[in-house]
């Protein structure tokens, strides 16, 4: 490694761990607050709360290191602007592209290694933290089986596919349902709307409910009332139970394959895609935050220091974030697409990095 490359490195990574230590404690501090009530609630002890939070740290972590990215190339950029050494590297002919060379291949190795903590270690973080709270701090039963279950589909043994309003299973009553049964062709043929159905002697009695034929094109044929009626579906209580996956606890191949069982499923998988997105859109923000960092810190004689580049990356997290957020949002109620969501921000920021790229080496 060249003496060039290894200074810039070594200016780079300094502000880097400083302000990758700093935005996750902060982050952290935040979440307390947020789950004071937690404690308050259930007093789980000093041992079960930094366990808690710890599980925290890694997707903190793994959300920051795209800051923290930004936060070094500023800092290190800056303190060669304000030392006159990145005029003399010019002056010695030295290309734009020859200085930021090793701070992109930095990002691109931060970008890597983002990836595999977000595969890795986050998941299983995600899951002990569940298991953390939802066990041992609010003693619900070890199997996390659910009482109880809202707005919710899945696909029927039977082939039909079934969109529930509310379960309960203490009662094993389901309210609100809807049964939808289609042909080979995926043509709806019948659709049976019920207010109330329980489950009796092996069996869903139905009562008050609606049962609708059509034929391929689509068109009704038949509409019936029932006022009570055995429900032909093979589910038991227990099947309409069964925990739904939390998207954040999976990693990439197994999230993928819980998308394609929700399409099997005929459930709405936008929130899912838009995570499966930014599961890879967030690590790539390392490179984005690079482009963007570069040129601003050239200019950094514009502005005072220490103070200024906390400033600028503080800005630009609340922006780059809040872009974030604002996509997810867009893409989980399908007003956008779910990979335009998760990588909108990163397209934008991008975009202006490499502007100011190019700008810069006129």
């Amino acid at each position: 490694m060249k003496v060039l490359t290894r200074y810039i490195l070594r200016e780079f990574f300094r502000p880097f761990w400083v302000a990758l230590g700093g935005f996750s404690l902060i982050f952290l501090i935040v979440q307390v607050f947020n789950d004071i009530h937690l404690l308050l609630e259930f007093h789980p002890g000093p041992w079960l709360t930094l366990k808690y939070f710890f599980f925290h740290i890694p997707g903190f972590v793994s959300q920051m290191v795209p800051i923290a990215c930004l936060a070094g190339v500023l800092f290190s950029m800056g303190g060669l602007a304000r030392g006159n050494e990145l005029i003399a590297m010019r002056s010695g002919g030295v290309d734009i592209y020859r200085i930021v060379g090793p701070l992109t291949l930095a990002g691109a190795i931060l970008c890597l290694s983002s990836l595999v903590l977000s595969e890795w270690i986050v998941p299983r973080a995600e899951q002990e933290k569940h298991h953390t709270v939802w066990v041992e701090i609010s003693k619900h039963p070890e199997d996390g089986t659910l009482s109880k279950r809202s707005d919710f589909s899945m696909a029927g043994a039977g082939g039909g596919v079934y969109h529930i309003g509310s379960f309960d299973g203490a009662t094993r009553t389901m309210r609100d349902f809807l049964i939808l049964d289609f042909d080979g062709n995926g043509n709806l043929v019948s659709r049976l709307d019920g207010r109330q159905a329980v489950y009796q002697d092996g069996q869903w009695v139905m009562e008050d409910g609606y049962h609708r034929t059509f034929d391929g094109s689509g068109n009704e044929t038949l509409t019936e009332r029932i006022d009570r009626a055995v429900l032909p579906i093979p589910e038991k209580p227990a099947d309409l139970l069964l925990e739904q996956k939390d998207p954040h606890q999976l990693n990439l191949l197994a999230l993928a394959a819980y998308l394609k069982q929700l399409e099997r499923n005929g459930a709405d998988r936008h929130k899912e895609l838009v995570i499966f997105y930014q599961k890879l859109a967030t690590p790539f923000g390392c490179v984005v935050m690079m482009l963007l960092g570069i040129p601003w810190g050239w200019n950094a004689r514009k502005y005072t220091g220490i103070l200024a580049g906390f400033g600028i990356s503080a800005l630009v997290a609340f922006l780059y974030i809040g872009g974030m957020q604002i996509g997810e949002h867009l893409g989980e109620t399908g007003s956008i697409p779910p990979v335009l969501g998760a990588w909108g921000a990163d397209f934008l920021f991008g975009s202006l990095g490499l502007f100011l790229m190019v700008r810069k080496n006129r």
